[in-house]
């Protein structure tokens, strides 16, 4: 757990925070495989820290389904079988299509003109072959809809499929999408329904969009099983 070493910070919070973001990172990026052991005793000596904040970092992964603790109190990366990304994909285009009906009642100039913004800066970071930088900002996008409907019982159900989305499509979206770009567009026909404030249409649109990049996995999986 060398890699993660970094200057310990004098607020146990913000420590517990950061060790909790390089965790989580490097198994999103699959820096730390599935199956790998995180032991806090490790993880501290790395930190230069006790191990309360490494707990609380591992306790939040756990959460976040990144995580598992077994018996004796290991803590190993978890893995998720193809039935389980499809049923998270199912979940959230759900979610967004409920919560983008509720969030173009909300909406504002302000609120498209982030929403534009995070959708340039994706095409700016496939444009350099940044495939972090670009689901990180996807995220966001779909984050922000969320949030902007106003009801924490979508966000909370939201919340959780995050890192296991994020993780899948880092893992995959280079095989899918050849040109990255492409996924900076494939956002436009949202951005027009919110822009005529059709919730009908933008409901159908952000399902479908969210189910995209699943589609395209089964179609390849079908392919490589011929």
């Amino acid at each position: 757990m060398s890699k993660l070493s970094t200057r310990r910070r004098s607020n146990p919070g913000s420590l517990a925070n950061q060790i909790y973001e390089m965790l989580r990172s490097a198994i999103v990026r699959s820096e730390i495989a599935p199956g790998e052991k995180l032991v806090e005793l490790e993880i501290a000596a790395d930190m230069g820290t006790s191990q309360g904040p490494v707990r609380e970092a591992l306790q939040r992964l756990e959460r976040d389904g990144l995580v598992q603790r077994q018996a004796r109190r290991a803590t190993v990366v978890t893995d998720t079988t193809t039935a389980e990304i499809y049923e998270f994909f199912a979940i959230r285009s759900t979610i967004e299509s409920f919560a983008i009906r509720r969030a173009i009642a909300n909406m504002t100039p302000e609120y498209e003109k982030m929403l534009r913004s995070l959708t340039e800066d994706m095409r700016r970071a496939g444009e350099a072959g940044d495939m972090a930088g670009l689901v990180e900002y996807d995220m966001d996008f779909h984050r922000l809809i969320c949030e902007w409907s106003g009801s924490p019982v979508l966000v909370n159900a939201w919340m959780p499929l995050y890192s296991q989305i994020q993780r899948f499509i880092l893992q995959t979206h280079q095989h899918y999408f050849t040109d990255l770009g492409e996924l900076a567009d494939t956002h436009e026909p949202i951005l027009s329904a919110i822009s005529r404030r059709d919730a009908d249409a933008a409901a159908q649109i952000i399902a479908e969009h969210v189910m995209l990049i699943w589609s395209r996995f089964e179609k390849s999986q079908g392919e490589e099983g011929k």
